[in-house]
């Protein structure tokens, strides 16, 4: 029997999701939470996604706003609360929240879980709240303190899936617990639904920064949320010096954020002439469709663990994906059109898979697609 019923299910008026969600995260679980919407049409389902940081990281802030972007995109959703500057923001949030009076509140994150069912209950005291944890802190003992604002606690028990899983299997396996949905395994893999505003946004931008080139694309993204997954810019633009020298009508877009998006600029004018090895900076202008539009139209992917792998997955493009070892399970499906290259020398950085290394599998995966 899942934690809640499908009787209470079906007395819900509202509910709300409550995750400090990453972009690849949210691609992900939307399968199953829009097979609760699916099942119970009748329910505003709503996702919360302030991390409890409470501060002014311009990263942290933007990709909030544009995971809202993308929430607000989305038919099964109503409200979406981001991620809060300061404690009087994330104070004037939860009261925001409060107004919505939920009867369920479900909270699932890898870390501060208690933290999340504390705010869970400031949100709402009349709320069935269950805390969807990776592990139990003090191998549990002190869950009966430290979740005594949950009604129950559930904690996956990952030696029970297979050793090959998928992330999908996860949150699978969370959401069939938690409240009984039932989906085959065929149906676990996301889709990706990019307005065709974007589709041709994108190429508009293609058209524009390589007005003279007509070559075929690949697009390059060496940053991600963490140090140890980034790839270096000094690789990039030897990998690109390296294809180009293979392939001269090659055009190549690096993908950064806003904030490397000058100096990237910068680096790419120093180290090409681009009426020989054209080659564009991209970052999201405005709206988050912009990303994934424009990994839907290109025709080569190379990037560091990120959302861009999933993004690239979803619009079956094909991707080169540069990874650690830590996590395989969020590595994607391996295929004729996509290939994972994990970092197995020194320290296990991202950094430390070769130049010839991605290039050789470049160069595999064309002759053979």
């Amino acid at each position: 029997m899942p934690i809640i019923s499908s009787e209470k299910l079906k007395n819900c008026q509202r509910l709300l999701f409550i995750s400090p969600l990453a972009l690849g995260d949210f691609l992900y679980i939307k399968t199953f939470l829009n097979d609760i919407k699916h099942n119970f049409p009748h329910i505003q389902l709503d996702i919360w996604l302030d991390d409890n940081r409470c501060n002014t990281n311009e990263w942290r802030l933007n990709r909030s706003k544009i995971l809202q972007q993308w929430i607000g995109a989305e038919t099964a959703f109503d409200n979406s609360y981001g991620c809060c500057d300061s404690p009087q923001m994330q104070q004037a949030q939860i009261q925001q929240a409060q107004g919505e009076s939920y009867d369920i509140i479900i909270c699932h994150s890898g870390s501060k879980s208690h933290e999340f069912s504390a705010i869970a209950r400031q949100i709402s005291a009349n709320a069935y709240v269950v805390s969807s944890i990776a592990s139990a802190p003090f191998k549990g003992i002190l869950n009966w303190y430290l979740f005594r604002h949950s009604d129950a606690v559930y904690q996956l028990d990952a030696n029970k899936l297979d050793k090959n899983h998928h992330i999908t299997d996860r949150y699978y396996t969370v959401f069939n617990d938690i409240v009984g949905i039932s989906l085959q395994k065929n149906q676990f893999m996301p889709s990706l639904a990019i307005p065709i505003e974007m589709t041709q946004g994108a190429q508009q931008w293609l058209q524009a920064n390589f007005a003279n080139h007509h070559g075929k694309t690949v697009l390059i993204n060496h940053l991600s949320t963490n140090s140890k997954r980034d790839w270096l810019e000094e690789q990039v633009i030897e990998l690109i010096k390296q294809i180009a020298a293979r392939e001269a009508n090659t055009r190549f877009v690096i993908n950064v954020t806003k904030e490397h998006f000058d100096a990237m600029m910068a680096l790419v004018a120093r180290s090409f002439n681009k009426t020989q090895t054209p080659v564009a900076v991209f970052t999201i202008q405005e709206n988050f469709f912009e990303l994934p539009a424009i990994i839907s139209i290109v025709d080569c992917v190379i990037t560091a663990e990120t959302a861009i792998v999933h993004f690239a997955t979803a619009s079956k493009t094909p991707l080169i994906a540069l990874m650690r070892t830590k996590k395989p399970y969020w590595a994607p499906p391996v295929s004729n059109i996509s290939h994972v290259l994990y970092a197995t020398e020194g320290r296990g950085y991202v950094a430390d898979i070769s130049v010839e290394t991605v290039y050789q599998q470049y160069t595999k995966m064309i002759s053979t697609h």
